[in-house]
Order: structure tokens, then C-alpha cells, then sequence
């Protein structure tokens, strides 16, 4: 047997150890005040005005006020007289007519007294309708404020720190090499 050279290596073991770096960040919620101003509403609404117009009731019920009483009565007088022209007209045109062979007057004085006064209306005409309403409304007045919403809001900056990672690379087994020289040799001649 012939001895040899014993030669042993080891390899290197690099170690590596890390940590991330890392952010904290941080921020307060944001302060926020709300102050709210309530609408308000002011109307003002003043009743209505009612007008009730009754001439025409009071001038059918009693033939109204007086002085609208004898103007009516008055107005139709006019009428009244030119009637009685005629009708004085049309009885002396009978009388002087020599055609008729009959005395026209006894006629005349019947028609008189049978017809009697002239028909005046002496009171209103009388319908469901002479009571007049009117009615009128009053605008309202309306004032309205608004009010309103005030916010205030207060905010904050985030706070962020960065803690820094590492990288450590350490050996964690140096390389080496052992050469073990082989058993001294005897030569024995």
C-alpha cells in the first residue's frame, strides 16, 4: 500500500440576516366643529277683508234708503208721463173722431177706473242673487333667514418615521483546506 496525501476541505458558509426597513406612520383623526344657525321663519298674515254689498236685499226687502227710494221712484215718472201723453192723445183723437157714432167718453172714464194709478216699482227687484260678497285676502308676509351651517375643520399632519432594516452578512464557517501528509514513510532496504 502506498500511502497518500489526505486533503480535506471545508467549504465557506456565508450568514446573512436582514430586516426590513419599516414605516410608521401615525395621524390624529381631524378635529372637526360643526356649529348649525336654525332657519327662522316669520310670517305675518293679517285676516282678509269681507265686503257684503245688501243694497239690493235692503231695496227689495223696503225699498232701501230714501234717497235711492224717490230717485227710483222719481226715473219712472218719466216714463209714467210720456205714457199718459200718449194715452191723452189716443182719447182725444177718439173723442174728435166723427166716424164713431157712440159717445167715447163713458168709455174713456171706465178705462180710468178700471186701470187705476200707474204700476211703479216701488221696491227692488226681488232674485236669490242681491246679496253680493267680496272677498278680499291680505297677502301674507313671509321672512325667511336662512340660517346656515358653519364647519371648521382642523387637520393633521401625519407623523411618519422610516426605521431602518439591516443586512448583516457574517461568515458563519471560514473555508479551509487540511492537507494531512501521509504516515512517514520507512524505507527498509
Amino acid at each position: 500500500m502506498v500511502p497518500q496525501i489526505s486533503i480535506h476541505t471545508q467549504r465557506g458558509l456565508i450568514g446573512v440576516d436582514s430586516e426590513p426597513g419599516r414605516f410608521e406612520i401615525r395621524q390624529r383623526q381631524p378635529e372637526v366643529q360643526v356649529e348649525t344657525k336654525r332657519p327662522v321663519i316669520a310670517a305675518r298674515n293679517r285676516p282678509g277683508e269681507l265686503i257684503i254689498d245688501q243694497t239690493l236685499t235692503h231695496n227689495a226687502l223696503n225699498g232701501g234708503k230714501l234717497e235711492a227710494f224717490w230717485l227710483r221712484i222719481y226715473a219712472q215718472y218719466q216714463e209714467v208721463a210720456r205714457r199718459n201723453l200718449e194715452k191723452i192723445v189716443m182719447d182725444g183723437n177718439r173723442i174728435g173722431d166723427l166716424r164713431i157714432k157712440q159717445n167715447p167718453i163713458p168709455d174713456i172714464a171706465l178705462d180710468e177706473f178700471i186701470e187705476g194709478p200707474p204700476d211703479l216699482q216701488v221696491y227692488g227687484e226681488a232674485r236669490p242673487d242681491n246679496t253680493k260678497f267680496e272677498y278680499i285676502p291680505n297677502d301674507p308676509d313671509i321672512q325667511v333667514d336662512p340660517g346656515g351651517v358653519e364647519i371648521d375643520v382642523q387637520l393633521h399632519r401625519p407623523e411618519i418615521r422610516y426605521h431602518r432594516g439591516y443586512v448583516k452578512v457574517y461568515m458563519v464557517q471560514y473555508p479551509a483546506v487540511t492537507i494531512t501528509p501521509p504516515p512517514a514513510i520507512e524505507l527498509m532496504a
